[in-house]
């Protein structure tokens, strides 16, 4: 090192000792005082760093490397001391002796390994790079601390915390990257070193500032805190691999022609053993069982806990069916691997087996005279299921060993189901706080299968209305084919021996029997029939004639030529203008002709039917005319205007009305545009047909 190092740290110890003698005077307390602790501390190791810099005694050297170490070990404490002040409590006051002794037996390795006997010199070259790789783990535990302490803090207490986390952190990470870039190139860089003296006097005044801060400080009790699971994985696996490296090198050391090999494999080894247990959900368990759990005051994080919840039931599109989700809803919460749902059908007494997850799917029930279902029922918490107990020794002899079941209340219908869950990968404590979670878990489940039960009737429901619409719509149709057969048969004691009628009865009741065949078709279910294309093109101008020939009544029909195309099925062309054609017949006077035009308009075919009836009032258009069932004629069926309307609008189009009492009705279909247009043809006016349909 030069001049200028000597230099940055002599000027480097005397701003913190600035700094020192400052929050002495502006501090109050004890924060005040251990935060004067980590300035001092650091005017001390700045101090004698430029001592031992000037120096060629060994005794300065010495002296740099305890200020260094005691540097830690101060800022350490001082985190300590404010990780403990915002959480209390046994799990705050074992993660604190954890970071205490583990820096301590640090410490204690870096200061043997530096008083060392030069007698032992091979012993020291040995285990030279211990010490490096223990004051790696001094500074990687401050860092650690300082990052747990600002994720424990909540927005308030960061105000007063998250200085000291950020100045302390950010320069024993400074320190981590020294010593890791020393380890890599065997040796100090003398860039970074003099970079850290000046690091120290710019992070310095956050300490000042916080000691202020902490002139102001008003704790809140001690609450729930969230703490990462990499930050306990990081801590466990670091330090794996430092013991790992460490034993490597002084194998290493200790024999030439052996000791690399032995550092690389351990190294390799120790890495995939560390990916093993990484991938293994048991260990991870264990894992935070075992350290994860002291960095909280609380369990669990309620707000994550019901993120999860939500998205395990939500999660519709990963294949997992609704009771497997509902299942994994509760086992997660206490790493349960497996576990079965039981449930209850409306109007039923006892549960019946309705999924298994990673357990046998085995029906086996619940009868209601069983004495574990009459726990379950007088019981909103969990059920610890002991292996003696002779109640659900049925559903072990089913499913296996079970550890808990969780009852699924949903409102005033009581018990809905249970959850019975396989034992943990993991011993899992149930405390008070578990049983809660696993109650608020329970009923959130049973709401999202009775929610699930719900749509599930809706869809039954919609099923069976769409096959009672088509019902309906058959049932008007039979009508019509009645009417029809009723006609001929009037007709048929008179003309009979005519052959021209002979010949229109035969086409009569050769259609009807066709529309009838058509009809049981169109009962079956909705997968039975292609469903109709909107592909589909007819030329209403041509049907209509075909339908106005067909009927009793005069039709006159008014079509622009070339006659346009219309994209609508012709069986529900003719239907839906059969049901229009034939009420406005019977609404217009005797001998009254019913009239039809039909035009282009832009994208759209309009057909018109109109009539010189009575006419309709407003309120009767709005309320009852496509109202199914309603009907104001004596033999009507209250179908008719309403399966048109159903029929043009599966077709895309649509079916408006104007009417005005005594004006008569005008009936507007609106129809898709087809394709090309047909061949023109000269307008008629159909007149009655004998007998025929």
């Amino acid at each position: 090192m030069t001049s200028a190092s000597i230099v940055l740290h002599a000027g480097a110890g005397a701003v913190c000792l600035v700094w020192t003698a400052l929050v002495l005077t502006a501090g109050q307390g004890a924060a005040a005082r251990l935060l004067a602790g980590a300035c001092g501390i650091a005017a001390l190791w700045a101090g004698a760093v430029a001592l031992a810099i000037g120096s060629d005694a060994a005794w300065t050297s010495e002296l740099a490397a305890i200020a260094e170490i005691a540097r830690w070990l101060v800022w350490l404490g001082v985190l300590l001391f404010f990780f403990r002040r915002i959480a209390t409590g046994t799990r705050a006051r074992a993660l604190a002796r954890g970071f205490a002794l583990t820096a301590a037996l640090a410490a204690l390795v870096a200061v043997v390994v530096l008083f060392a006997p030069a007698s032992l010199a091979r012993a020291v070259e040995s285990v030279g790079p211990v010490s490096m790789l223990a004051r790696m783990l001094l500074a990687m535990l401050v860092v650690l601390m300082a990052e747990n302490l600002f994720r424990a803090a909540d927005e308030r207490q960061r105000w007063h915390v998250g200085l000291p986390a950020i100045a302390l952190g950010g320069l024993a990470a400074f320190d981590l990257l020294l010593y890791a870039d020393a380890a890599l190139s065997r040796g100090l860089s003398v860039a970074l070193a003099d970079a850290r003296a000046a690091l120290t006097a710019i992070a310095t005044p956050l300490l000042a500032i916080a000691a202020v801060r902490d002139g102001r400080w008003r704790r809140d009790p001690p609450m729930s805190r969230q703490v990462v699971f990499h930050g306990a994985t990081l801590v466990v696996g670091g330090a794996f691999l430092l013991a790992i490296g460490a034993i490597g090198e002084i194998l290493r050391q200790f024999d030439v022609q052996w000791g690399a090999t032995a550092q690389a494999s351990m190294l390799a080894a120790a890495l995939i053993a560390l990916a093993v247990a990484a991938s293994s959900r048991t260990a991870r368990s264990r894992l935070r069982g075992m350290v994860v759990d002291h960095f909280f005051t609380a369990r669990y994080d309620y707000r994550r806990e019901w993120l999860r919840c939500v998205e395990v039931l939500s999660a519709a599109d990963d294949g997992a069916v609704a009771e497997h989700r509902a299942i994994r809803a509760v086992a997660d919460a206490v790493d349960s691997p497996a576990g079965v749902l039981l449930r209850r059908d409306p109007g039923e007494p006892g549960l019946r087996w309705a999924g298994s997850w990673n357990l046998p799917a085995e029906h086996q029930a619940l009868a209601p005279e069983d004495p574990f279902l009459a726990a379950l029922e007088t019981s909103e918490e969990a059920l610890v299921l002991d292996t003696a107990d002779p109640a659900a020794q049925g559903l072990r002899q089913a499913y296996g060993q079970l550890w808990l079941a969780v009852p699924l209340p949903h409102g005033s219908a009581g018990l809905s189901g249970v959850v019975l869950l396989a034992p943990p990968r993991a011993p899992f404590p149930l405390d008070r706080e578990v049983m809660e979670l696993l109650r608020t878990l329970g009923r959130e489940v049973a709401m999202f299968l009775a929610e699930r039960r719900a749509a599930e009737r809706l869809a039954d429901e919609r099923r069976l209305a769409e096959y009672a619409k088509r019902f309906a719509f058959v049932a008007h149709d039979v009508k019509t084919v009645s009417s029809q057969l009723s006609l001929l048969l009037a007709n048929a004691e008179e003309n009979l021996s005519d052959p021209e009628f002979q010949r229109d009865m035969l086409l009569t009741v050769r259609a009807s029997a066709a529309r009838i065949n058509a009809l049981i078709v169109r009962l079956g279910q909705p997968g039975d029939v292609p469903a109709a294309s909107r592909d589909e093109a007819v030329c209403p101008l041509e049907r209509l004639r075909a339908l106005a020939a067909a009927r009793p009544y005069p039709v006159r029909i008014e079509g622009e030529e070339p006659a346009p195309l219309a994209a609508i099925a012709a069986a529900r062309f003719d239907t839906a203008l059969g049901h229009l054609i034939n009420n406005a017949a019977e609404a217009s006077p005797p001998g009254e002709p019913v009239r039809v035009s039909i035009r282009r308009e832009g994208k759209q075919v309009v057909v018109e039917v109109t009539d010189r009836g009575p006419g309709m009032t407003p309120e009767f258009v709005r309320d009852e005319l496509f109202r199914p069932l309603s009907t104001s004629k004596h033999q009507g069926s209250g179908i008719g205007a309403w399966q048109a309307r159903e029929l043009l609008r599966e077709a895309g189009g649509d079916l408006a009305v104007s009417s005005r009492p005594g004006a008569g009705t005008t009936m507007r279909v609106l129809l898709r545009a087809g394709g090309a247009e047909a061949p023109p043809r000269a307008s008629i006016t159909a007149e009655p047909v004998r007998g025929a349909a």
